[in-house]
Parts: C-alpha cells; structure tokens; sequence
C-alpha cells in the first residue's frame, strides 16, 4: 500500500508538470520544482526514543537513577523535501512533501494556491503554514523545547493577507479562518475525549517591518483559537497567542519570542523520551476534570555569520506547564534547552553543521515534589538544496 501511494504522488507530480508545461505556451506559467535533500548523524545521551523515528527527543528521560545515563546513536533522513511551485497570471500554487511518514514514506506537507487581488491583497486557500510563529535558530530536528512543531506539515485554511507600505514602516496583517485543533491536542486526546468541533477556528497576526541600523527589523504578535467540544457536550476555546522580535545587524541577527496558550499544549512540539516501560509523559490539554492547562514559552537567540562561509548561532529556550500536573508520576512541569552550532556553506547550496545541545527537564514525582533530568546531544547534518 505505501509504494502505491509513493508511486500515486510521483504520477500526480507528473501529470502536473506536464500539464503546467503545456500550457505554459498560452498562459505563461512559471514552474519551479525544488526540495532538499538532508541527512542527520546524532549522539543522544538520556533522550533515547524508540523508533519511528529514529531521533533523540527534545526532553531528557526520568526513568533512570542513579546517573546511569546512556548513549546512543541514530540517523534520520526523514526531513528529505520534494516540492512544486506554479506561477501563472495571478495565481500562485504550491505542493510540498517529505518523507517522514511511517517508514520513511512520501506524504503531503502542503498544497494550496494564492490569488493576488490587487498590489495590497492576497488570498490563499488550502493547506499552508498556519498563521501563528515558532522560531529558533536551532537545526535540531525536533527544535528547542516550546517553539517547534514535531512536524512540519501546514493546515487547512482561507486566509486573507495584506501589505502596505506607510512612510517607513511596512505592515503585513493577516486574518484566517483555521483548522486549528490537530495542533492544539494530540490524536490520542481527540480520540481518548471524543473531541469535535463545529466551526473552523480563527487566527489573525500583525507583521511589522522597519528600519533597524543598515537592515530591516521585524516585530509580530499573532493570536489563534477554536472552539471545541469534548464529549461532544462541553465547550472550550483553547487559544494560542504570541509576540516577537527580528533584530538584524550586518553579520549578527538577534531574536527573540513569548508564546502563551491554554488547552493547547500540543502546540508547542514536547516529544516524551523513553521505552515503553517508562515514559515521561507531556501533560495533556485538558484534565480528567476538563480544566485546560496553561503554558507559556519564550527564547533569547542570536546568529552570526562571519563570512559568506562560517556561521554561529546558538540559544536558550524555555517552557513552562502551569496548573494541575499532577496526574502522573512522569508529568513534565518545565523544559528548557541550551544550544551552540557553527555551520559551514560548501557550495552556494550545500550547508554543514555541528551542534550541541543540552536539555534540563523537570517533573512531578507522586510527592508532587519537582525531579531534574538532563540530556545532552551532539548532531551533525549535511542538507542540499534545489
């Protein structure tokens, strides 16, 4: 069945290509195809994580003492990208995918297309980035705790954006109607709490760019919710709202974000360390008692590029869970993650990097008393782009 479907999107692809190229002879259509091809090696020491996939997690493992820690080593390919980008007249389509289905397999990141009303205006429809933020500098594959989706797929959205130039300053605002809840809770929560909803949800950011030093700046806010209903009686409106800071300098970029959500803890990318025999466990959106969990988030980042060839980067990210934890005797009550990389650009499209990175993770025991766990990772990754 996964080569079918493997085999199904290579025609599909095809078959747009060539119709696209046909009918570039009357409507002018612009044509990219592009994608990365990227390769991971990591040493992860206590954030062992059984596969699939085979990468270390962001947390550190509470399930072992007396600090007998473990090493292991993995390797990933899985963020591998294939896309397709189309041009024609006033419309703009992308369709994008990776391979970090099961197994490895091609699936679906993205696909939609965007309608340029007039100079100021655009409207897209489909399956796209959503309209809320999460950055970091680090290339970890799962990121820093707080600001990383575990997986790089968009969502199902209409979505007006806008651009408008006044003096010096450059807005960008954007209101979406979203399908907001797969990124909000986990699968397991919908099912476990037969979660639905009845309207899309709503998302709406502000971007804006001004002069900073011999570059441009940028600052954003964004907020996102939904109402749903769990059990399909009781109504919540989990919501997502964050703020941030781009500063660019000639060679040094600093940047900087505050996130804060409730019932939405899955937004913020936690992935639990572990076997099967003792896991840490991410707290859930909601409670046995249907009370919504809180948590906020921020990071201090920086990069420099000291010349067209070497580059530093490096941060710290915080996350913090707020109310009604103790449910488990794994529950995590805080993580935070510490990173330095340098990379090195081959070719004008080929990058290597080596980065360390360490975890300090915290969590309630059955005394409801706070344990610290700690992982440490070094990785490196070669990524080619077309």
């Amino acid at each position: 069945m996964k080569y079918t479907k493997i085999w199904g999107l290579a025609f599909f692809l095809t078959i747009l290509s060539q119709n696209a190229l046909a009918s570039q002879v009357t409507s002018n259509a612009d044509i990219n195809l592009y994608g990365s091809i990227k390769q991971y090696f990591v040493w992860g020491n206590n954030n062992f994580t059984l596969p699939p996939p085979t990468y270390p997690a962001n947390t550190a493992y509470n399930g072992l003492k007396n600090g007998n820690q473990f090493t292991v080593f993995q390797t990933y390919t899985g963020t591998t990208k294939l896309g397709l980008d189309v041009k024609s007249d006033k419309i703009q389509a992308n369709i994008e995918s990776d391979f970090e289905s099961d197994n490895n397999t091609l699936w679906l990141l993205k696909a939609y297309f965007k309608y340029q009303i007039n100079n100021n205006l655009s409207l897209l429809v489909g399956n796209a980035n959503m309209v809320g933020e999460l950055n970091t500098y680090s290339d970890n594959y799962y990121a820093m705790p707080g600001f990383n989706q575990t997986w790089p797929f968009g969502m199902d959205q209409i979505r007006l954006d806008g651009k408008f130039e006044i003096d010096k300053l450059i807005l960008k605002p954007t209101v979406a109607l979203e399908q907001l809840n797969r990124f909000f809770l986990t699968d397991d929560e919908i099912k476990s709490k037969n979660i639905s909803t009845k309207m899309p949800g709503f998302g709406a950011k502000l971007d804006i760019e001004f002069p900073f030093l011999t570059s441009k700046a940028r600052v954003y806010s964004f907020l996102e919710t939904q109402q749903i209903y769990i059990y399909s009686k009781y109504s919540h409106w989990p919501y997502v709202y964050g703020s941030g800071v781009s500063l660019p300098t000639k060679n040094l970029t600093l940047q900087s974000e505050f996130v804060y959500g409730k019932g939405a803890t899955n937004y913020v990318g936690l992935i639990e360390s572990g076997d099967t025999q003792s896991e840490t466990e991410v707290p859930s959106c909601y409670s046995s008692a249907n009370t919504a969990r809180r948590f906020r988030a921020y990071n201090i980042e920086a990069n420099y590029a000291t010349n067209d060839y070497w580059g530093l980067y490096g941060g710290f990210d915080k996350l913090n869970f707020m109310n009604d934890l103790n449910s488990s005797n794994q529950s995590i009550q805080s993580a935070d993650g510490k990173f330095l990389g340098i990379s090195y650009n081959l070719t004008k499209s080929t990058t290597l990097r080596l980065e360390y990175d360490l975890f300090s993770t915290q969590y309630y025991n059955q005394s409801k008393h706070i344990t610290t766990s700690r992982a440490r990772q070094l990785f490196l990754s070669a990524q080619y782009d077309f």
